[in-house]
């Protein structure tokens, strides 16, 4: 599989020579350095095979367990960066990433929601090995990533005495106009980027979006594992909070507009939620990085998930383990009421999109049931969109659920929507 460009075959012959060039700048285009081999994708969207070009960077073979970057050239979608690619391929490589190209030659359907079956499919691909079969891949980081844009890995929101949270950005590098961001908590309670949990929920909204011209951002979901169902509050606040903030901050350096949206599922549905019920309460204020800025949020997607536990269904199949962490409701109301993220509405909030398959359990089915009725009570605007492909505990793949999401973010991203 590994195959050299005379350009590569140099530093075999004189390696000291090379590290040298690296280490002072003279080879300034570290992709004619890669080792490159040509590959085929089928693509979905575009009805046809896609040309793909994998780099491998200097000093490594098909047998280092490397990360992985997809990156996406020639979309539908505008390309949103004004960096070069070279440059950004560069930087990629000198960090020892892999980078698998897939030139989408302009297919009409090549974005958002018809691209998002790709995303899933690649993800999948990656998982079983089948992308790029011969090399080994860091399951734990793999990032799409469309062509004008970056990455910036591991920045710090929050810090504890035994670990760090962080998350990672993807960001439309030097963009003509400054651009929101949609924020998201992992689903995977060790791997924040990791792409076995993505798979397994269907995950590309994050994916997505990038591919929009929005920087994206994952960040370590609060609780630590192994995760047992439950996000104590207030901390899980104090925690989620410090990443709006510190994404806020990282933004200015990046070109963001300073708007922030949340994208939430499963376990990171309720934080995504939380964020927005609490806004302007200052007891969940003051804690983590970052503390002088605003954690206000402009906008949720809000999906599957749970959002009170004051209303919940008596053959709910967590009921045992909430009793066991905070006593019967009947004598630890205010307990039960801490825990979820609905209630602590009392007036109208933001407007929210929100979505659930059709195919979910009863539990997950009453808990949006309810939250609708209680934004309705409150006269809040929400947009409401079934997904009746049943999937069961899926992010939704449907491409007229995704558009809808897709016009949401931009409209609440908008700078001018202040």
């Amino acid at each position: 599989m590994e195959k050299f460009s005379p350009f590569m075959n140099s530093f075999k012959k004189f390696p000291l020579l090379w590290l040298l060039l690296l280490a002072n700048g003279a080879l300034c285009l570290t992709i004619q350095g890669a080792s490159v081999d040509q590959f085929s994708w089928y693509s979905q969207c575009a009805h046809a095979t896609v040309p793909a070009k994998l780099l491998e960077p200097p000093f490594t073979s098909p047998t280092n367990t490397l990360p992985l970057v997809i990156y996406l050239e020639n979309l539908a979608a505008p390309r949103v960066g004004t960096e070069s690619d070279e440059e950004i391929l560069n930087g990629f490589l000198t960090n020892r990433m892999r980078v698998l190209i897939l030139d989408y030659q302009h297919a009409s359907q090549a974005r958002v929601p018809w691209l998002n079956k790709d995303l899933f499919e690649l993800r999948k691909a990656v998982q079983t090995r089948g992308l790029i079969p011969g090399y080994s891949i860091d399951k734990a980081h793999v990032y799409l990533v469309p062509s004008g844009c970056n990455l910036k890995q591991n920045v710090v929101y929050d810090r504890e005495t035994d670990r760090s949270l962080a998350l990672d950005i993807i960001y439309p590098a030097h963009p003509a106009q400054p651009v929101g961001a949609v924020l998201e908590f992992s689903c995977d309670n060790v791997n924040r980027m990791g792409n076995a949990s993505l798979v397994i929920c269907s995950d590309t909204i994050l994916d997505g979006e990038a591919t929009e011209g929005i920087a994206v951002a994952m960040a370590d979901h609060p609780v630590k594992a192994p995760y047992k169902g439950l996000d104590p509050m207030p901390e899980c606040c104090w925690i989620i909070k410090a990443a709006v903030r510190t994404l806020r901050v990282e933004g200015r350096e990046l070109g963001l507009n300073g708007r922030i949206a949340m994208d939430g599922f499963s376990r990171g549905s309720g934080m995504a939620l939380m964020l927005v019920t609490t806004m302007g309460m200052p007891e969940f204020e003051g804690h983590g990085l970052n503390t002088g800025e605003s954690s206000d949020v402009q906008g949720a997607v809000v999906m599957s998930g749970r959002f009170t536990y004051l209303q919940i269904l008596p053959k709910d199949h967590m009921l045992p383990r909430y009793n066991a962490a905070w006593g019967d409701l009947e004598h630890h109301r205010g307990v039960w009421k801490r825990e979820g993220a609905m209630d602590y509405l009392d007036q109208a909030t933001l407007p929210l999109f929100l979505t659930i398959n059709c195919g979910e359990g009863p539990d997950a089915q009453f808990q949006m049931t309810v939250l609708r009725q209680k934004l309705a009570v409150l006269g809040s605007d929400e947009i409401f969109m079934m997904d009746h492909e049943k999937r069961g505990h899926k992010v939704t793949l449907v491409p007229e659920i995704l558009d809808g999401i897709n016009r949401y973010f931009k409209s609440r991203l908008d700078a001018d929507n202040q």
